[in-house]
């Protein structure tokens, strides 16, 4: 009974330690605690496990308790699992300094033991997890064994120096078993959280991984959306031409031969607005052979590298441009322009504007197209840009507006704010 109430007291101590595991693994990911160990180790990690379990197994030498005479802690505990993280040199400066602390602090005539004990169990533990790994079973067996083999490495050569005082300690087998059983747990604890605090990083990262999957993929599959309907919109364009200007047909034929080798064999998901804009200016000029000069399109494109080489999704301005050529054209005339510019720092904003009698609510809220433009952008900018589409007096515009990172969060949390209050 008195061993089994020794091992409820030190489980009792070692609760304040996983406690104070519990609040390090929340500062610092278990990920900086489970990395590479031993000669593997950065500097930097090494540092890192001596300071915080250092901290820990002097901690747990001030953690104990007198029975039968004989003083019990639990700074093993930290010794061990310093040497199974940091490697058998970790564990042997932890093992030692806490050692010393214990041996200043009982002033027992077993302090130069305790220090020995202390430094061969960091030793152990750290080439323990070199050969057998970390895993939460070898772990739990080697904190058995290393103390094991430490008591009866101890007890031989304080049996050669005080044959009396080795019997003594022998004589206390079930209260010595007792606190190895507590510090089996306790390991067990420690090394338990951080690998299953580990899990969850990991689970989380999988997650967020598979999340921009398929936000890619759902991108990728918008983006085939439009081409079809890019390319069936100039085939009409061309029947057209082919019905009344034969000859202009031939010609544009070659040139929408030049431009839709570009378009529909681009493989990036993403290219920069002056390439954009590049293009839909390709686009316009293939409409005008119908159009003739009817259509008047023109791009104000704010000089500001920033601007240039925004990244936005291909072909996103066509259906906007197509759109406004479609519902603003008026007895054969439009005028469509496209205004970029840059608002502040990351906060840009694209106008797709035109001179007619403005888009119908219906067209607006039916478009393939708009819908389109609307979810590439959420999906592209991961919901940092918005779209709006307005009727004026004339004419329509589209607005299209990138926010900074910074300034999405405030907007999110202000939105949250306001659904608490409402």
């Amino acid at each position: 009974m008195e061993a089994l109430g020794l091992a409820i007291k030190l489980l009792e101590k070692i609760s304040v330690l996983i406690t104070a595991v519990l609040l390090l693994v929340m500062i610092r990911p278990a990920g900086v605690w489970l990395g590479e160990s031993g000669e593997k180790a950065s500097i930097r990690r090494r540092l890192f496990l001596i300071a915080v379990l250092g901290g820990l197994a002097i901690w747990g030498s001030f953690l104990g308790l007198d029975v039968s005479g004989f003083r019990f802690n639990v700074r093993m505990v930290g010794i061990i699992v310093s040497g199974i993280l940091g490697g058998w040199v970790v564990g042997a400066i932890v093992g030692l300094f806490a050692g010393i602390t214990y041996a200043l602090a009982s002033g027992s005539a077993l302090a130069l033991y305790a220090i020995a004990a202390s430094v061969f169990v960091g030793i152990f533990s750290g080439l323990w997890s070199r050969r057998f790994g970390t895993h939460l079973l070898s772990t739990a067996i080697g904190a058995l064994v290393i103390q094991v083999a430490y008591h009866i490495l101890i007890g031989g050569v304080m049996a050669i120096v005080s044959f009396d005082l080795a019997t003594e300690q022998a004589s206390n087998l079930f209260l010595h078993s007792a606190k190895i059983l507590a510090n089996v747990v306790g390991v067990i604890s420690f090394m338990g959280i951080l690998n299953f605090v580990s899990e969850l990083e990991r689970a989380r990262a999988s997650a967020k991984s598979s999340e921009a999957e398929a936000r890619s993929a759902k991108l990728e599959a918008l983006q085939y959306q439009v081409k079809p309907h890019f390319l069936f919109n100039i085939l009409n364009t061309l029947s057209y031409l082919i019905r009344t200007q034969p000859d202009r047909a031939r010609t544009l034929t070659l040139d929408l031969s030049e431009f839709l080798r570009y378009t529909l064999s681009m493989e990036s998901d993403k290219i920069t607005l002056e390439e954009e804009l590049n293009q839909i200016t390709k686009y316009v000029d293939l409409e005008r052979a119908r159009f003739g000069d009817g259509l008047a399109f023109n791009v104000d494109l704010e000089n500001d590298i920033s601007l240039f080489s925004l990244r936005v999704p291909p072909l996103l301005l066509q259906p906007l441009v197509e759109n406004s050529i479609r519902h603003g054209t008026v007895d054969g005339k439009v005028e469509v322009r496209v205004v970029a510019k840059k608002i502040a720092e990351e906060h840009f904003e694209i106008l797709v504007i035109d001179n007619g009698p403005g888009i119908s609510k219906d067209a607006r809220s039916n478009g393939v197209g708009l819908q389109n433009v609307q979810e590439r952008l959420v999906r592209f900018f991961s919901g940092r840009a918005t779209f709006s589409i307005k009727k004026e007096s004339p004419g329509t515009v589209a607005r299209i507006e990138i926010f900074p990172k910074a300034q999405t969060k405030l907007l999110d949390e202000a939105r949250k704010r306001l659904e608490k209050v409402v």
